[in-house]
This record gives structure tokens, C-alpha cells and sequence, in this order.
């Protein structure tokens, strides 16, 4: 009798093996279910992202068109408000001829004939780039980024 209760505590290798693969199937199992169901939630993040980038996409579109008709009314208020002005110096001009001495009239009609064309200082039309330095003199001179610029050259030394 002893070896009867021996043999059924002691494992046989075919019941590792059967234990084995009802272990490897339950895992693959467990595996293929678990990939199934990320497979899904990945779908779904890859649609919100697509959304996302859609959405993106119309708001920079509606951004542009509203630059757009930004500055398009700023050039027509500009237009008005340039309009508006000769208006205004055209009411005071005639206001003038009427109202105040053959002087003031004729000074208004030489502004009138001024007023197209600006005078530019000479300075404001260089086109070259504004300078950081001082520029030399003569081009024997050391210039202000030198090391030895302002110091003076003559040392005493004193011997002992």
C-alpha cells in the first residue's frame, strides 16, 4: 500500500505536460484577449488624435482669414481717414479764402501745393546699417575696440 500512496503524490511527466499546456493555453488566452482589447483603445486614440489635428487645422484657417480681413479693414480705414483729411484741409482752405486776408489765402494755397510732397532729411535716407562703434579718423589710428584704446603708452619703470 505504501507505494500506491507513493505514486499519487509523486508527479508523472505527463501530468507536468498536461499541466504545462493548460498553463501555455490559458496564457495565449489571456494574451490574445488583453492585445484584442488594446488594439481597440489604440484605435480610439489614434481618431481622438486625428480630431484633435482636424480641429487644429480649421482653427489656424479661421486665424489667417480673420488676419486677413483684419488688415483689409485697417487699409480701408486708412483710405477714409486719408479722405477725410483732405476734406477737412480742403473746408479750412476755403474757410480761409473767405474768412481772413489775401495773406493767409495765399499761404494756404502754396501748402496746398506742398502738402503732396515731404521734405526727408538727407540722414533719414542713408540706407546703411547704424554703426555700433565709433568709426577711426585716419586709418593709422586704433580704433575703440582696441585693447589699448584711451590708455596711456609711456610707463615708468623703475629699476633698483
Amino acid at each position: 500500500m505504501e507505494k500506491t500512496r507513493g505514486s499519487l503524490m509523486e508527479p508523472t511527466l505527463t501530468t507536468i505536460a498536461y499541466f504545462l499546456f493548460a498553463g501555455f493555453a490559458v496564457g495565449l488566452a489571456v494574451g490574445w484577449w488583453a492585445a484584442l482589447q488594446r488594439k481597440d483603445d489604440s484605435s480610439d486614440v489614434i481618431n481622438e488624435l486625428k480630431r484633435e489635428v482636424e480641429a487644429a487645422q480649421a482653427a489656424h484657417r479661421a486665424y489667417e482669414q480673420s488676419v486677413t480681413t483684419h488688415f483689409a479693414n485697417t487699409a480701408q480705414l486708412l483710405h477714409r481717414m486719408q479722405d477725410d483729411y483732405r476734406s477737412i484741409y480742403a473746408h479750412i482752405a476755403s474757410g480761409a479764402q473767405e474768412l481772413c486776408d489775401s495773406e493767409v489765402a495765399s499761404q494756404m494755397d502754396d501748402m496746398k501745393h506742398i502738402s503732396g510732397s515731404f521734405d526727408v532729411p538727407d540722414h533719414l535716407l542713408d540706407p546703411s546699417q547704424p554703426l555700433d562703434y565709433a568709426p577711426k579718423k585716419s586709418p593709422g589710428e586704433t580704433g575703440q575696440l582696441a585693447e589699448d584704446f584711451g590708455l596711456d603708452k609711456t610707463y615708468s619703470t623703475q629699476t633698483s
